[in-house]
């Protein structure tokens, strides 16, 4: 470690609260000013385990967690007091060297000194045993080696845990351990130096001397002996009552571990709302990356092969994402995506159900672009362009869906596509077998995503999508009322000036949404129409004065996000990040989580310190109009 900037903080997002939530009764009564009783060796309690999650930082293993790995340790390569320091506490072990931890998703090997996904593959991190820490408390690198140093200096020694004064601090001992430089002036003061700073001990001990404390703090480290809270069992997470996959889209060829660090991102903004505001709960929901594409083998590389060289580095990132869409809609390869899904999805869910026998749960799906249309074809027993038969053999899911998320999903344009074979049958496009809520989750200018309502009830497409709310703010959203779009003619319109002019974002949205809803209204007729169907007609949707469509869903589909990027649908660039930033957005994460948990959206207040707590105000949806929801 180069420096002691030990907070990590960013700026641009929110920052996770601190776990440390344990009572200040907890923490050791034999701790004097921070420090443990420096002549014993540390029980279990007091070693904390940490894992690096990035490359930036330490995150520490929760108390029960932390107690499993460090029984196990010592049992394993303790020396003999570790060992009899045990008392036979042994829990969540899996073999002789692996302790399951973090609830049950992850696996940490003493040996290989990794922390490993169980549940799929490629998620690996560093483990750390944190025995001596920093004034932050981030863990000190050499922790290890210093505690031999300090037991052997102070275990026979009582005499020398007092301390003197400032100006006439005393060496008590000084090694070298790589590039650190440790001196001891008494058991609580021990201060780590960069091994460059100093010449040689004679100088360091000579300037010490004459500088006392200032010049410790200024040019080294102070160590502190164990963590600041006590490993305690109570310490740990809840069992999972709801269990989301996440399902990616197009271009996972390239890095077949994007949808991992999507749902890692996912899972960190979720905790912290969770922390935020809903931190007295015990439901817990877990996200589970679900990867499809890597199991597919497709043409054995005859694409590859037929790809000019021209243009080359455009043609591959083509090739690997948006050849995804020709794939699924291949009567030959579509098949074998299907299966690719249902059975991880299927695999995922068993797995689960193995290793955790008695949890009461619920399962969601959360499909990103092509992946909700996939989703939504195995549920529903769709084959691209071929209706399977009853007596062929059916995909299907082992388990019944809660909620199905869509985010930036194309699903719509795919149904329309379709439309010869599911409105002449008159279809119930979203039924209750779907999953029990269907929520289409979407970026105002997200190029890929359509809406569903106007699908299902053409009237809807006068209305606005429903305007999720900022993350903390307290929305029914069964009550928002239905708000009119506005005059449909005028999006239209051509301004016919010589100046340009700067591009009008409200005007471009407003254009984008009427187009998107004209065609969709224009796809859904068919040549049938004299037969009285009365799914679609070949119009836009009239003006209407009414104030609520003539014919009501069960529930919204559609739910638009704050255009709080700044896009427009004149910058392509703004756009492509659009379609990809919703596993980072915590508008997505509040409002996902209190879907899946619907009570805890009425009872926040319950568990908002009054500080948290955030004021109403009007956001910016589609059209650029404000959509003002009641809130309680």
């Amino acid at each position: 470690m180069n420096n002691m900037d030990t907070n990590f903080l960013q700026t641009e997002e929110p920052v996770l609260i601190s776990e440390d939530t344990q009572d200040e009764n907890n923490v050791s009564n034999t701790q004097t000013n921070g420090t443990a009783i420096t002549f014993e060796p540390l029980g279990p309690e007091k070693v904390r385990w940490f894992y690096k999650s990035d490359l930036k930082r330490w995150t520490k293993f929760d108390g029960f967690d932390s107690l499993n790995i460090e029984y196990r340790y010592r049992a394993n390569f303790g020396n003999e007091e570790e060992v009899s320091s045990l008392n036979g506490s042994f829990n969540y072990f899996l073999g002789l060297n692996t302790v399951v931890v973090r609830g049950g998703l992850y696996e940490v090997d003493l040996l290989k000194k990794k922390c490993t996904s169980i549940f799929w593959p490629g998620e690996e991190s560093d483990i750390f045993r944190g025995i001596w820490f920093y004034d932050g408390y981030e863990p000190y690198e050499f922790g290890e080696e210093v505690e031999r140093e300090h037991l052997n200096l102070f275990r026979d020694d009582t005499r020398k845990t007092e301390n003197t004064e400032d100006n006439g601090k005393s060496v008590l001992r000084d090694v070298t351990i790589g590039d650190m430089h440790i001196v001891w002036y008494s058991s609580a003061e021990v201060y780590s130096f960069k091994q460059k700073t100093f010449i040689n001990t004679k100088i360091m001990r000579s300037v010490t001397k004459k500088l006392g404390t200032y010049f410790q703090k200024s040019a080294g480290y102070k160590l502190i002996r164990s963590y600041k809270t006590d490993a305690n069992e109570k310490d740990k997470l809840n069992d999972i009552t709801h269990l989301v996959f996440l399902v990616h889209g197009i271009g996972h060829k390239i890095d077949n571990k994007k949808i991992i660090k999507n749902t890692s991102q996912f899972r960190d903004c979720v905790k912290w709302i969770k922390q935020k505001y809903f931190q007295g709960t015990e439901q817990r929901a877990e996200f589970f990356p679900v990867d499809w594409r890597s199991q597919c083998s497709f043409d054995g590389g005859l694409v590859e092969q037929i790809t000019p060289l021209n243009l080359k580095n455009i043609r591959q990132i083509l090739n690997s994402s948006a050849m995804d869409i020709m794939y699924y809609t291949s009567p030959i390869y579509g098949r074998e995506i299907q299966n690719s899904l249902a059975n991880e999805l299927n695999r995922l869910h068993s797995e689960f159900v193995e290793r955790h026998p008695h949890h009461d749960f619920k399962v969601s799906i959360m499909a990103h672009s092509l992946g909700s249309v996939i989703s939504y074809d195995i549920i529903t027993g769709w084959e691209p362009f071929i209706k399977r038969s009853d007596s062929s053999p059916r995909i299907h899911l082992n388990f019944e869906l809660e909620n199905f998320f869509c985010l930036g999903s194309p699903l719509s344009v795919f149904l329309a596509l379709r439309q010869n074979e599911i409105f002449k049958e008159n279809l119930n496009l979203f039924p209750m077998w779907l999953a029990k809520k269907v929520y289409n989750i979407y970026h105002p200018t997200d190029p890929v995503a359509y809406r569903f309502e106007p699908l299902v009830a053409r009237d809807y497409c006068r209305y606005k999508p429903v305007g999720i709310q900022a993350y903390g703010i307290k929305c029914d959203y069964s009550e928002v009322p239905f708000e009119l779009i506005g005059n449909i003619d005028s999006s239209f319109e051509e301004t016919n000036g010589t100046e340009a002019k700067a591009p009008d974002v409200k005007k471009e949205n407003e254009t984008f949404s009427r187009r998107i809803s004209t065609w969709l209204n224009m796809s859904s007729s068919n040549d049938n129409k004299a037969n009285n169907s009365n799914q679609f007609e070949v119009n836009t949707c009239p003006p209407s004065r009414n104030s609520t469509p003539v014919e009501n869903l069960n529930h919204r589909l559609d739910y638009i996000l704050r255009d709080s990027i700044g896009g427009s649908a004149s910058n392509y660039l703004s756009m492509l990040y659009t379609h990809t930033s919703y596993w980072s957005n915590y508008d997505v994460a509040y409002f996902i989580y209190t879907r899946l948990f619907p009570e805890l959206d009425k009872t926040m207040d319950d568990f908002l310190r009054p500080e948290d707590k955030i004021p109403n105000f009007d956001l910016q949806f589609e059209q650029g109009n404000s959509s003002k929801v009641k809130k309680n």
